[in-house]
């Protein structure tokens, strides 16, 4: 309702009235009288006829000061409280203590029909799957996105050490800052962090937080190998995998509130998953994606495109050689051949193009070593502190 209603109001322990207005809303009535105000919710509400003629319906509550009766008149309560979706037991309550047949018939049939729409959402949600997570991972905005991001880059940071190395920092933040200026108009800020790792992979989290391991920059021969993976990570985020690969974890009834706008217990549901999100693996048709959209990238970013199938190759040659497990980059869903035939294909029929260098050598990078040290800030860039061994977002510029 719209305007309040006028109710009679006694206090726990009171034995004298005072007049107050009311107000409903979908969860709870509020009541103000003389500059105070309670609210309680509908489940905490029962309803029974009262007043000098039992002709009032009369509202009880309890909280912490006692108990609070509201006394009102009942067809006009009644409509007020006619469109809301109320809890079955206080449903039946009113309807017994409404005087007159049919008096409550209202609050019946929208009990009814909401439920019925709610079982018909229920079986669509669940014929529908992927197309409602799409939607609803639409209707998470960008603002959720990067603070999920920035807890699971936090998580990150908490358990391993960046690598502090100027030449290293100076190559990663420079390939990095190129492939997003190829991407053109995006709504993150991404941030790149080399982390003192030996196993060979890279990771995008939400928002643009992207971490590459040490071992990926040893393994690679050229700068352009690991471009080509990082635009690999970086269209994945473009992409929101990691947020939908999440998102399609939650329940359904949690789908069916974002549908409708209601992302809250959805983007807690996430935040509660952000430590997860480094570990995630994607499908066969995301991988297929990011690889794409990856190798444009890497022409817009003026790259050597056919860096990402040679460090691919180069990968499986070695798995294959000692047994190795293969980086999350390189999922085996779909078929690593395939994927690198894919991309050769797409090279040859694309040509080459005018490729940039670095402005550092990529063998003063590797040769500079990782140099391990902590970093706690998702946010900002990798400062380096030598006399204390310790690199912090503080002392970043």
């Amino acid at each position: 309702m719209n305007s309040g209603l006028s109710c009679t109001v006694f206090l726990p322990g009171e034995s004298q009235g005072i007049i107050g207005i009311a107000q409903a809303s979908s969860y709870s009535l509020r009541i103000e009288w003389g500059g105070s105000t309670v609210e309680f919710q509908y489940h905490a509400l029962t309803a029974a006829r009262g007043g000098f003629d039992n002709k009032m319906l009369v509202l009880t509550a309890t909280d912490q000061q006692g108990t609070y009766s509201f006394y009102f008149d009942s067809k006009a309560l009644v409509e007020a409280m006619s469109g809301y979706r109320l809890p079955p037991g206080l449903a039946n309550q009113l309807t017994n203590a409404t005087p007159g047949k049919g008096a409550f018939r209202g609050v019946a049939f929208w009990l009814f029909l909401g439920s019925a729409i709610l079982v018909g959402l229920y079986f669509a949600v669940v014929a529908l799957s992927d197309k409602v997570v799409d939607f609803a991972v639409e209707q998470i905005p960008v603002e959720l996105e990067v603070e999920l991001g920035k807890a699971a880059a936090g998580e990150q940071l908490g358990d391993m050490q960046v690598c502090s190395a100027t030449p290293v920092n100076a190559a990663i933040s420079e390939i990095g800052e190129r492939l997003v200026q190829g991407l053109g108009e995006t709504p993150y800020e991404y941030r790149f962090k080399v982390v003192d790792v030996p196993d060979v992979n890279a990771f995008a989290l939400p928002g643009g937080y992207v971490f590459i391991n040490w071992g990926l920059i040893e393994k690679a021969d050229t700068a352009d190998q690991v471009a080509g993976v990082v635009a690999h990570e970086i269209q994945h985020a473009v992409a929101r995998h990691g947020l939908r690969n999440v998102t399609a974890r939650a329940g359904i009834w949690l789908l069916v509130g974002a549908v409708f706008g209601d992302v809250q217990g959805l983007g807690g549901l996430i935040a509660g998953g952000a430590g997860e999100l480094a570990a995630l693996s994607f499908s066969r048709e995301q991988e297929e994606q990011a690889d794409t959209l990856g190798l444009e990238l890497l022409y817009a970013a003026h790259f050597d495109p056919s860096g990402m199938p040679q460090f691919f190759q180069k990968l499986k040659e070695e798995q294959a050689r000692l047994g190795l497990d293969l980086p999350s980059f390189m999922s085996s869903h779909p078929n690593t051949d395939a994927r690198i035939a894919n991309l050769e294909g797409r090279i040859a029929t694309r040509g080459k193009v005018m490729t940039t260098p670095l402005s550092v050598s990529w063998v003063t990078v590797k040769e500079a070593g990782c140099l391990p040290a902590h970093h706690s800030d998702a946010d900002k860039p990798v400062a380096i502190t030598p006399e204390k061994g310790i690199v912090e977002g503080d002392d970043a510029p």
